[in-house]
């Protein structure tokens, strides 16, 4: 699913500059497919990608989180990523961009004042505090057509019927901004799902 929520993002847009954002880069893997797809088939496209490569920051407070989402879980030398790179023959492209940092103090206006066109965001932070960061920094780059891609909404291996992570971010900051109009597409299996702003 992922693959075809990028893909309709940039069937979406006419050719120019475009920008993706990838919120969570871990190890690399979708990170890397899109920047093997911009380079061989969407060469106006940039690619940032933001993570702390220490693991994921403290939940917030009160939000209830499965075991395998603790402080410091998932963390990746962001060498990984590097390396995969190199291998696809991929080294200091400035369409490909990598900010360091955990997102309350990485999600800069700087940052935020250079991106331009966006077109598709993946948000694969897992838990609540970093999808409210995420949700709050691109909010002045939405427009129509974006397409948000959610790689961990209530994923149904954890037994638990609250609210929690990324769709109790979401149904949070959706009802502070309700400007923000949008449309599921498709959900898949895990619940995994991309949505476009109308």
């Amino acid at each position: 699913m992922f693959v075809q929520a990028f893909l309709e993002a940039q069937r979406l847009f006419p050719p120019g500059s475009k920008t993706c954002l990838e919120f969570g880069v871990g190890k690399g893997g979708s990170y890397v497919w899109q920047v093997n797809q911009i380079v061989k088939n969407f060469k106006d496209t940039t690619l940032i990608g933001f993570d702390s490569w220490c693991g994921l920051p403290d939940e917030t407070p009160g939000v209830w989180c499965p075991g395998r989402h603790i402080r410091g879980n998932f963390a990746h030398p962001k060498s990984i990523v590097l390396d995969e790179l190199t291998k696809i023959g991929v080294k200091n492209d400035p369409r490909f961009m990598l900010v360091d940092g955990f997102f309350d103090k990485s999600l800069t206006k700087e940052v935020q004042q250079s991106i331009s066109n966006l077109i598709f965001v993946n948000i694969d932070v897992d838990i609540h505090s970093s999808s409210i960061l995420a949700l709050d920094f691109i909010k002045p780059l939405l427009k129509e057509n974006v397409i948000l891609y959610w790689d961990d909404w209530k994923d149904p291996i954890d037994k638990y019927d609250g609210k929690w992570g990324e769709h109790l971010a979401w149904e949070q900051w959706s009802q502070k901004n309700p400007e923000v109009k949008t449309e599921t597409i498709v959900i898949g299996g895990s619940n995994e799902r991309y949505m476009r702003v109308l």
